[in-house]
């Protein structure tokens, strides 16, 4: 729960669970460019899932959150409709504590607690999406406590394109978007453009009647990126991003307890932006870099057409490294990063006090980062790193790892193991929400040490790949922010005492039955409990034990294609908090099954049409209790490149 991540820029420790079969040869290729120093898939030490633009095209997936929630490991809480919050949690961890970048720029928002608003997040403009799981703030910083979910865009290749896309469907949605590019020998660029607009659906529970108000949702995203290579030893790039967003929301009903129709919205602007540069020394054999980032936030909330509420953040970074080429096939990355974030609240002030801020905080981050290989077998990985941090004691995180490849069979074994740190955010030390929230300036970081153990195996010519690992780590001081403080009569934050624990594992295979056929299947167990009063343990909210997914791509011809795709997510608990005085109260969210079916047709080489149906079992869930989900819907749209 950070305040800020450092973005150290150093290669992982990290190991493959491919969403769709590839050939032998193509994973000796692929590279995990979540760094800026890459590394072969079969020398990474833990576990990440690897999502290609032509992975996102065939599952027709518009929303990044409904996406990932397919991946092993991850489960995802949205509060209700189209655009409602949507909180990400990896491997059982909080929902602020795995790092997202999107071009190198982390977007984990102060101004959201750390959080990243995946609900304003889509697939458009995606061409890869790395999901590194385990414990990185030795690499990255504070925020990659339970990993880092690295998201790349689509940059300008070949001759001048046009491409645009559209889609209509339930529940009042339309949604376009359009992008233009190209790049010479020398250069690149590309401008894409995405607007989606939904009626949305009714976020309340139908509990006694107590609404059928939609909840709608509408973002603009304008994304741009570039680069330019002055010479064979360098190369300049920059990205650009903007969204500009309104959700609408329901409030809590303190009769029921549960949300009711009210008008509540909340309108985002937020902006990244990227500068960096890279060149070679000694030959090659030294490559340095060094980049800027900027990310502006401003989320205000408006309670029946007047400001009820804002929290704005502004950080600066800069990042750079050195990476340098041992002899032997050995690597050193010496790297320095700084960070400088502004945090503010605004509101209006009343008897209970005045919720009007203005935070500061830095941090500077020291790293080495080793990788080593030891023949053709065996590959080790070491990263240290140091946080001189101007609020909190300044903290040391580590990692080690080894690869072992059975020569010619396909098979490799891996494991790590970590210490990571989490940083307590703005919110959770300062937030004044005088009807629900106090902060706590006293609060102290969070600290993790994972475990991983995995075997991969790729076999039948590349057809068949098969990956399975086991992770158990333990977290001091986990901050709760559901702490009832009998002063204010108002929750705050705390850490608690002792260690909360998780443990589980997750299994994956893909297998490409023949020319015409792509199955893959992936299932992931998660034990997460933290000690309650009684100086035993109870299970965290909101992580479902049981997680399970199934996508079958046929394609019976060269210009049809057709897919199934279906979650299972596991029952989970959550907290309810009825009519005062009453206690909060523990409660089931049940089980439940979505099922999508889709369909594309190639009319040309320029053209294709699509279709799909979503929660085509039009099955009645939670995944937040008391909030309302969608249900049956059909889209159809359109893709064209010029």
């Amino acid at each position: 729960m950070t305040n800020k991540t450092i973005l150290s820029i150093l290669p992982l420790g990290t190991a493959v669970l491919l969403s769709l079969p590839v050939s032998a040869d193509d994973i000796e290729t692929i590279e995990v460019t979540a760094t800026r120093t890459p590394l072969s898939v079969v020398d990474i030490a833990s576990s990440v899932t690897i999502i290609s633009a032509e992975d996102i095209a065939k599952r027709q997936t518009f929303s990044l959150p409904d996406l990932l929630n397919t991946l092993p490991g991850i489960a995802v809480a949205r509060a209700g409709s189209v655009g409602g919050q949507a909180q990400l949690r990896l491997r059982g961890g909080e929902a602020n504590q795995t790092l997202v970048l999107i071009d190198g720029v982390q977007i984990n928002d102060p101004a959201a607690g750390d959080e990243v608003q995946f609900e304003l997040l889509s697939t458009t403009e995606i061409e890869r999406i790395e999901v590194i799981r385990g414990p990185l703030s030795s690499v990255w910083g504070s925020d990659a406590v339970s990993g880092v979910i690295n998201i790349i865009t689509k940059k300008g290749e070949g001759d001048l394109s046009v491409r645009t896309n559209g889609e209509a469907g339930a529940f009042g949605t339309y949604r376009f978007g359009g992008s233009i590019g190209g790049a010479s020998e020398k250069a690149n660029f590309r401008l894409g453009a995405s607007y989606s607009d939904s009626e949305g659906t009714n976020v309340s529970r139908p509990v006694d009647e107590i609404g059928d108000e939609k909840d709608g949702f509408r973002a603009v995203t304008v994304n741009a990126t570039g680069g330019y290579k002055p010479s064979a030893t360098s190369n300049l790039s920059f990205s650009l991003r903007h969204t500009d967003a309104r959700n609408d929301f329901d409030s809590t009903d303190f009769t029921t307890g549960f949300p009711a129709d009210s008008d509540r919205v909340t309108n985002t602007a937020k902006t990244s932006v990227s500068v960096g540069g890279e060149f070679q020394l000694f030959e090659g054999r030294v490559i340095q870099s060094a980049r800027v980032t900027y990310l502006d936030t401003e989320i205000a909330n408006l309670s029946d057409g007047v400001a009820s509420g804002a929290t704005l953040s502004q950080r600066w970074g800069f990042y750079a490294d050195s990476r340098i080429k041992l002899s032997g096939g050995h690597n050193l990355t010496l790297a320095i990063d700084h960070e400088n974030t502004d945090f503010s609240q605004r509101g209006p002030a009343s008897f209970f006090g005045d919720p009007n801020q203005d935070q500061n905080s830095s941090i500077t981050g020291y790293v080495a980062d080793y990788v080593g290989n030891l023949g053709d077998t065996v590959t080790l990985t070491g990263s240290l790193r140091y946080d001189d941090n101007d609020q909190f004691a300044n903290a040391t995180s580590w990692r080690g790892g080894v690869v072992y490849k059975f020569t010619g069979t396909g098979t490799r074994l891996y494991g790590n193991v970590a210490r990571g740190q989490k940083a307590p955010t703005f919110i959770e030390l300062f937030g004044f929400f005088s009807d629900s929230f106090i902060g706590n300036p006293n609060l102290t970081p969070e600290r993790s040490i994972e475990w991983e153990f995995g075997v991969s195996h790729v076999a039948l010519d590349g057809k068949l790949s098969l990956d399975a690992s086991y992770f158990t780590a333990r977290l001091e001081n986990e901050i709760n922010g559901f702490a009832f403080d009998p002063v204010t009569f108002a929750f705050t934050a705390e850490n608690r005492d002792g260690e909360s624990k998780r443990d589980g594992f997750e299994v994956s295979a893909a297998f490409a039955v023949n020319d015409q056929l792509d199955v893959a299947v992936n299932y992931a167990y998660l034990d997460a409990v933290e000690p309650d009063s009684s100086g035993g343990f109870t299970r965290e909210l909101r992580r479902p034990k049981n997680n399970a997914s199934l996508f079958v791509d046929y394609r019976p011809s060269e210009r049809v294609g057709l897919t199934i795709d279906a979650n299972y997510v596991g029952s989970a608990l959550d907290i309810f908090f009825p009519p005062f005085p009453e206690p909060s109260q523990t409660v089931t969210l049940d089980d439940y099954l979505l099922v999508s079916i889709g369909g594309t047709y190639q009319i040309n080489e320029r053209i294709s049409l699509y279709s799909r149906v979503e929660n085509l079992l039009d099955e009645t869930y939670e995944n937040l209790f008391g909030f309302n989900t969608p249900g049956i819907g059909a889209y159809a749209g359109f893709r064209a490149n010029f």
